[in-house]
């Protein structure tokens, strides 16, 4: 019972708080002032949305009702427990991230080309760490929830987010001189490994 209600405590605090985020950072693409628009992915919009309240609610729900056992890809409560810090880190690790970007940030279904390049900070080892820390809060949801539909929105997402990726390095590369150097000092998602 102890691991239900603190799984769906910290899913629920992280949901909440997304939610929230996200929804201000976009209001009325605030996010596009005074930027030229760029190469972006315009299917996920919506889908992302889905994705996310699916993805979230599913696993809270997991945390109380059983469901048939051809739904999970496992069940044991450790992974449950670790799979809601995961989400938990990822949600701390995207506020940090989000207030270095600054105005830097637009969303991926809805581009813009940044002000400038930020370096400094988790930036300076990493290029993409919104998405990176996103993608914990996804495959965090799937550990924690054991449901096989979990696991599979968080792979739809991760696709969404790699194309993602290589249009924007393609794009920035050729905005910003310094760019592809950039690239040869930092990873894209994990130091030493992606």
């Amino acid at each position: 019972m102890w691991i239900s209600i603190l799984c769906t405590s910290i899913v629920t605090f992280v949901f909440i708080r997304m939610s929230f985020s996200y929804t201000q950072k976009r209001a009325q693409q605030r996010y596009a002032k005074n930027k030229e628009k760029a190469p972006s992915i315009n299917s996920f919009r919506h889908l992302s949305k889905v994705l996310f309240v699916f993805s979230m609610l599913s696993t809270v729900l997991s945390y109380w009702l059983t469901f048939p056992s051809t739904f999970y890809f496992y069940q044991y409560s450790n992974l449950q427990i670790i799979g809601a810090f995961c989400v938990l880190f990822g949600y701390f690790g995207l506020t940090h991230a989000f207030a270095q970007l600054d105005d830097n940030y637009s969303p991926l279904f809805d581009a813009y080309k940044p002000f400038d390049l930020t370096e400094s900070g988790i930036y300076a080892h990493i290029r993409h760490p919104i998405y990176a820390f996103n993608l914990c809060v996804s495959f965090g949801l799937a550990l924690s929830s054991g449901l096989t539909m979990v696991a599979i929105a968080a792979m739809i997402g991760f696709s969404f987010v790699i194309r993602a990726v290589f249009i924007e390095e393609a794009f920035l590369k050729s905005e910003f001189d310094g760019y592809a150097d950039y690239c040869n000092r930092t990873w894209r998602f994990i130091p030493y490994v992606f």
